[in-house]
């Protein structure tokens, strides 16, 4: 065997030994538990105005898991843009909701081609109907007769959402100073009213923008499919008979998949049904809809 062969095969052993010693054991921290990082991006989720050190705090106060705000910044959701210093619109509805009323009209055309307007108020949470009624000439005194009318058994929200009808009275944005030195700043004199006389306080949604106000939007629609393109009404009387009916079978038997579950179910529904009950269906606007329940 040649010197050179014996050499060759030293300076091979060397470097496939050298090789396996350079990888050794992995560089850097291990991935955090899947849970942690559960944690961070329902937090950074919810919260996109939280940086990282917020959120490690939040962490170690209530869950007792520390991690580096640098570890935590690696898992947080990406976000579209700077931090925002608010909620967003859609946030703020959500923590709300149940302190939030939605309002708004509807139009409605009678065989004689006259026009009615239904105005229905919404208690967000639950998808209630609150209250309704039916006018052919909507004023801004007649709103504020239905809002009292709807508060008046101390049914009162915190905030009201509406658009920006003419009916509400637009000012524009106003600014008013109370006896406390305080800055209010109003849209419509109806904002101006419900925190004067109500204590109310009225949001407005952007202009141009009906989806800012979604729960009761997708109301008006179901109410039209459903209830009033079955019918040839003859008069505002006529409309205000068929919503008042199918306002009653929505808030008491009217499975909604927003909340799965009734807004206010009857009476009788809060008690378990007979196990060996038959079947009947009550009919709803003479047979449009029917009401399903199981009796003994």
């Amino acid at each position: 065997m040649q010197p050179d062969t014996v050499l060759a095969w030293h300076r091979k052993g060397f470097r496939l030994l050298w090789r396996r010693r350079s990888r050794g054991p992995k560089v850097g921290r291990p991935r955090i538990p899947r849970k942690h990082i559960a944690f961070i991006q329902r937090i950074s989720g919810d919260h996109p105005e939280w940086g990282e050190d917020r959120i490690a705090e939040e962490l170690v106060a209530k869950f007792a898991v520390q991690h580096s705000p640098t570890t935590i910044r690696r898992y947080m959701l990406p976000r579209g843009g700077a931090p925002r210093g608010d909620q967003t619109w859609r946030t703020f509805v959500r923590n709300h909701a149940k302190e939030i009323w939605a309002c708004d009209f509807l139009t409605q055309y009678t065989a004689l081609f006259a026009v009615a307007y239904v105005f229905v108020i919404m208690e967000v949470s639950s998808r209630r109907i609150v209250y309704v009624n039916v006018t052919s000439n909507p004023t801004l005194p007649w709103v504020k007769q239905q809002l009292r009318e709807a508060t008046a058994w101390d049914q009162t929200p915190r905030f009201l959402i509406h658009d920006n009808d003419g009916i509400f009275g637009q000012l524009g944005r106003s600014v008013t100073v109370d006896e406390a030195g305080r800055r209010r700043s109003y849209r419509c004199h109806l904002d101006r009213w419900l925190d004067d006389v109500i204590q109310i306080e009225g949001l407005p949604i952007p202009y141009g923008a009906p989806n800012a106000s979604p729960h009761v939007e997708r109301f008006m629609r179901t109410l039209r499919q459903e209830a009033l393109n079955h019918f040839l009404f003859l008069s505002t009387d006529h409309i205000s008979r068929v919503v008042a009916e199918y306002v009653r079978y929505y808030n008491g038997a009217r499975p909604s998949q927003a909340i799965h579950g009734i807004p206010d179910p009857y009476p009788e529904l809060h008690r378990p049904p007979p196990r060996d009950g038959r079947l009947v269906a009550l009919p709803v606007l003479g047979g449009i809809h029917h009401d399903y329940r199981l009796v003994a």
